[in-house]
């Protein structure tokens, strides 16, 4: 028996943006992004939620629609 997938909420990926190397990219695909920011990429408050969360991180957002995902990027210095 495998164990359970972990569940990505918005403390889970605070904490691991915040750890983030300066420079590193975390690519949230749309189906994480729906999880955690309900009800996902068709919705403007979702996606202000997430820019809001990434700037107190200190992180860039790129929405790159051609693979679906958004990459959060930590920012140098």
């Amino acid at each position: 028996m495998y164990p359970a997938a972990a569940t990505l909420t918005r403390d889970i990926l605070k904490s691991y943006l915040l750890e983030m190397p300066r420079g590193h990219i975390f690519d949230l695909t749309y189906k994480l992004f729906a999880d955690v920011f309900p009800p996902g990429q068709s919705d403007a408050a979702a996606r202000e939620q997430l820019r809001a969360l990434a700037e107190e991180c200190g992180c860039d957002v790129v929405n790159n629609t051609a693979e679906g995902r958004y990459e959060l990027t930590r920012r140098a210095g």
